[in-house]
């Protein structure tokens, strides 16, 4: 062990004003690293008995690198009812250019502009919110952000192709996903999230949603998709979201009152997509109130 600082190996992660950072780093006489299967382990020669100190911006602890979290990533698949059509979710947001660049969501996650000239399969209909949640009450929620939806399905990181980091530690947890005018729906049962990217098919087995058919549409193909209709955000489907939606008919753009997200509110969207849904509601307890602190109800 080297005599620096009162003889023990010191490990910084500090944050700096001014926007800087000091990586992780230890002084001592010895150690190594090793990885394989996408898990990195660090390990340094200590003292037998050590002791970790920490504030708001420093931890210091005394011979050891601490552990490191391992890289979690999902990658799940969902369908909107509104801009549903024939296996495919239409683009009409981004084809007329109305999908922002900065998620409607509380977190305010950003995307560049190039993301959205991608065509096909993998164009990208809207934003959405994804949540995790604890396992032992499903309302308790660990981790959320912002993603983007492809037409296919896929729920995308903001690079519109990646799949999803989340920063959890190794553990069972709740998916829930929502969308800002559509019912959100969680995981019947917990997922195991490990080192990896899990796949969470939410488009073809009901029994894998809390609630079963009474938490998702049948499209009629095979396929499942999230209730239209919820203008509002309250998790449920009422005719104050059809008065709310009257109202806005012959508007334009990206809007929640635009139920099939074609960019534009008519009557179509009113008795197509919201009417058949009245008195629907999501099947999940405790709705995250972050969802909707930043949607635009226009």
């Amino acid at each position: 062990m080297k005599h620096i600082l009162f003889n023990i190996g010191i490990f910084f992660l500090s944050t700096l004003s001014f926007s800087q950072s000091i990586e992780k780093f230890s002084i001592d006489s010895g150690g190594a690293s090793a990885s394989a299967g996408g898990i990195q382990i660090l390990y340094t020669i200590g003292e037998v008995n050590v002791q970790e100190y920490s504030t708001s911006t420093l931890s210091v602890s005394e011979g050891f690198i601490n552990p490191q979290q391992l890289i979690i990533k999902i990658d799940p698949k969902i369908f909107l009812e509104g801009p549903y059509n024939a296996g495919i979710m239409l683009d009409g947001l981004r084809s007329t250019g109305n999908i922002p660049t900065t998620s409607p969501y509380i977190d305010g996650l950003t995307t560049n502009s190039s993301v959205f000239s991608v065509t096909g399969t993998d164009a990208i209909i809207d934003w959405v919110w994804i949540e995790i949640r604890d396992s032992t009450d499903g309302t308790t929620v660990i981790n959320s952000t912002s993603a983007l939806l492809q037409a296919d399905g896929d729920v995308v990181s903001t690079d519109g192709i990646a799949a999803i980091t989340v920063n959890v530690p190794e553990d069972n947890y709740y998916i829930m996903i929502s969308h800002r005018n559509h019912l959100g729906v969680r995981t019947a049962n917990t997922i195991n999230l490990i080192g990896g990217t899990q796949s969470i098919d939410l488009t073809a087995d009901s029994a894998l949603i809390e609630g079963g058919t009474n938490a998702i549409a049948d499209l009629g193909d095979g396929n499942l998709a999230l209730f239209s209709g919820d203008f509002d955000g309250n998790g449920q489907v009422q005719n104050s979201d059809k008065i709310a939606v009257e109202i806005l008919r012959g508007t334009n753009g990206f809007s929640n009152a635009d139920l099939d997200m074609n960019s534009e509110v008519q009557n179509t969207d009113i008795q197509n997509k919201l009417n058949p849904n009245i008195g629907k509601g999501e099947q999940f307890a405790s709705r995250s109130l972050k969802l909707y602190a930043k949607r635009k109800k226009q």
